[in-house]
């Protein structure tokens, strides 16, 4: 809660689009924590409101950045996507944060575009990072100082089901599209294939942002596969899984699966690179970055009564080190601190 001395701020956010990614639920759960807090926020997008985050205490304005009367009445902006930069940077009368959740500079779709986004980065802007993983690793690109402000986690509905036995075969749980890299779903699902010719015996569920493609299709590893599943449902699929796999590699900013998978109580398999480590300490189970083989030799250890056992009371607690009202004060600290003229900390 606010203190009762709290300054209320007028904050917008820029949003590129509202479709159902992770990056987006980020910044709605950021909104919904400030306006809590007491502050008047708008999310502002050139697309329709999100129906899929009903947006309760925060406002949403659909217009061009360029048009936006809450870009221009606002105290504090917030860009949240490389091309949000520039037009917050033209239109805000306040500090402009960039919320960054990743280095899109690394991701090979935008290759061709890099030294634009380079360019974005180095703009005079406010950095704040989701993770201390990625706040060091912009850091490290030159793109300092930036603030960790932690990532927004709503744990409601993210909790361990009743005891139950294990499925037979288990069913395996991997999240993300395999069209995106740095998600590494093809490492995971590698490793998967490796281990069922070994004679592993299990089933796959998927969940990702888009349908199968002719490669994943024609390799019939997945037994079910879900497409934009509602937020809502993601902890159902979670519970009903034996094990998780999140193969993100060094270049994502946060594997949000991973923490959701910790705070519904699955055993976790995570790639041991600096953010998941951040997020699953030692409540997971960690295989070499990239290393199919090490996916393969190291997913029996998931499913032994000892490891649902640890992953049922030290998942959770590790998740609920993350959390939407903590980032909301964190982000606040900034605001001010850019406000009065002071630099925020790391």
């Amino acid at each position: 809660m606010a203190l009762p001395d709290h300054r209320i701020l007028r904050i917008v956010y820029l949003l590129e689009s509202t479709e159902l990614f992770g990056g987006v639920k980020v910044v709605l759960a950021q909104a919904e924590a400030l306006a809590r807090r007491g502050h008047r926020v708008c999310v502002v997008s050139p697309q329709p409101a999100p129906k899929w985050f009903p947006l309760l205490r925060s406002h949403f304005e659909r217009s061009s950045f360029q048009e936006s009367s809450e870009l221009a009445g606002a105290e504090v902006c917030v860009a949240t996507f490389w091309t949000t930069v520039a037009p917050a940077l033209e239109r805000a009368r306040g500090p402009v944060f960039h919320l960054c959740q990743g280095y899109e500079g690394e991701i090979a779709f935008y290759r061709e575009i890099s030294s634009e986004i380079e360019k974005a980065y180095r703009a005079p802007t406010i950095k704040l990072a989701v993770s201390g993983a990625l706040a060091a690793r912009l850091v490290r690109f030159g793109f300092g100082p930036v603030t960790n402000v932690g990532q927004a986690f709503d744990r409601e509905g993210f909790f361990p089901d009743r005891v139950r036995p294990p499925a037979d075969p288990p069913w395996v749980l991997v999240v993300g599209p395999l069209e995106i890299e740095f998600k590494g779903v093809d490492v995971a699902m590698a490793g998967l294939e490796l281990w069922r010719r070994r004679g592993g015996r299990f089933r796959i569920r998927r969940v990702s942002y888009f349908p199968p493609g002719d490669g994943e299709r024609r390799s019939g590893l997945a037994d079910e596969y879900h497409v934009r599943l509602a937020p809502e449902r993601m902890p159902f699929a979670y519970r009903a899984s034996d094990a998780f796999v999140g193969g993100s590699r060094p270049e994502e900013g946060f594997g949000l699966p991973s923490l959701e998978a910790l705070a519904c109580g699955a055993p976790a398999l995570l790639s041991d690179v600096p953010g998941q480590r951040e997020i699953g300490e030692d409540a997971a189970w960690y295989f070499q970055d990239g290393d199919p083989e090490s996916v393969a030799g190291a997913l029996p250890r998931l499913f032994t009564e000892e490891a649902r056992k640890r992953a049922r009371v030290a998942g959770p607690a590790a998740a609920s080190r993350f959390d939407s009202d903590l980032v909301a004060g964190n982000l606040e600290r900034s605001f001010l601190a850019a406000l009065s003229g002071r630099t925020s900390g790391a």
